[in-house]
């Protein structure tokens, strides 16, 4: 059986191929009203010792084509 998030789960993975400021983890989930988010974290160093910061954003949706949506004149 796979595994289904639920509203208010995330996942998140260690950025492997980290490069400059990307990351140190990245991730999914479902936000409370079960809308699909990204996250993103990175690991900094504070007075208190190490702690992670992050972003939580709407699921990237790249833009339609709009070539595509052209219509054929001929």
């Amino acid at each position: 059986m796979a595994y289904e998030q639920k509203p208010g789960d995330i996942i998140v993975f260690k950025n492997k191929d980290k490069q400059g400021n990307q990351p140190d983890y990245r991730g999914n989930g479902l936000d409370l009203d079960g809308k699909k988010i990204e996250l993103s974290l990175w690991i900094k160093e504070g007075a208190k010792g190490k702690f992670m910061a992050g972003q939580i954003k709407p699921e990237y949706k790249p833009a339609s084509n709009q070539a595509d949506e052209v219509a054929d004149p001929f």
